[in-house]
């Protein structure tokens, strides 16, 4: 019969730490991105005008509209309420933060690499509209993939200045100016945004605004310092374990 090997407790205790070494690569990859990141906050925010409303809710004899500020932008929902359709002129639109204004990217636009405003969008008499909006310069391609800035910091970076900062930034100002048409009638709405209070929460309860759209696949050029750190690892193992099957003593079978 041919000799065959046997595989001693030693080998299942290898394989068993090659396993734990893959778990912590992959711990150690999103502990060190969270480390980056920092500590996770979040703000409160009520609409000042042209309205007071907890809600971010108003209303006219032409349209009722309301908002939620998420942390990339503004999401909102608005009705035409009168017998004409209503057009929104997107290339006339601007948000400012914090007195630093500019155009804007509606969801439908949010990866176009080009400065070319959203296209005007038409709501029909009683139509209602689902849009989001970001300022433009915050939704762009660092050459890896794609990044979408919060209007407010949100993250510390682990550093008591940007704690400090973020501490200081309730009573910041968020407006937004919409134009409209009404038939042949143009109107200018301008909604102004308070952030009231900010707190710490856990990276555990935090969750992306959800009307942000999946990022379109990108080639990568090349790998992470996370991935190259986790396959150095791998290899690493595996070599070490595929080293010491090959030199095991060769054990007879006894007939």
């Amino acid at each position: 019969m041919r000799p065959t090997r046997t595989i001693p407790p030693i080998v299942f205790r290898v394989i068993a730490l090659l396993l734990a070494a893959l778990l912590l690569a992959g711990c150690a990859s999103t502990s060190k991105l969270q480390s980056t990141l920092g500590h996770k906050f979040k703000y409160s925010y009520s609409m000042t005008d042209p309205a007071q409303s907890a809600d971010m809710l108003y209303r006219d004899d032409q349209l009722i509209i309301q908002f939620r500020v998420d942390d990339p932008g503004l999401r909102f929902q608005v009705q035409n309420i009168t017998s004409d359709p209503m057009s929104i002129d997107w290339a006339k639109a601007t948000i400012t933060v914090r007195g630093v204004s500019s155009a804007v990217r509606t969801g439908r636009t949010l990866y176009d690499t080009t400065k070319t405003p959203p296209a005007a969008q038409t709501i029909p008499s009683l139509g209602v509209l689902r849009e989001s909006v970001v300022p433009l310069g915050n939704s762009y391609f660092d050459g890896s993939q794609w990044r979408i800035d919060d209007l407010l910091p949100t993250t510390d970076a682990n550093t008591h200045t940007m704690r400090s900062t973020i501490s200081s930034l309730p009573g910041s100002m968020i407006e937004f100016r919409l134009p409209v048409t009404f038939g042949s009638e143009p109107r200018w709405y301008m909604f102004a945004f308070r952030a009231d209070s900010v707190k710490q929460v856990s990276w555990n309860d935090y969750r992306p605004a959800s009307w942000i759209p999946p990022h379109p696949p990108v080639k990568a050029l090349r790998p992470s310092p996370e991935s190259q750190f986790t396959a150095v690892i791998i290899a690493s193992s595996f070599l070490g374990f595929l080293r010491y099957i090959m030199t095991m003593n060769k054990v007879p079978v006894v007939e």
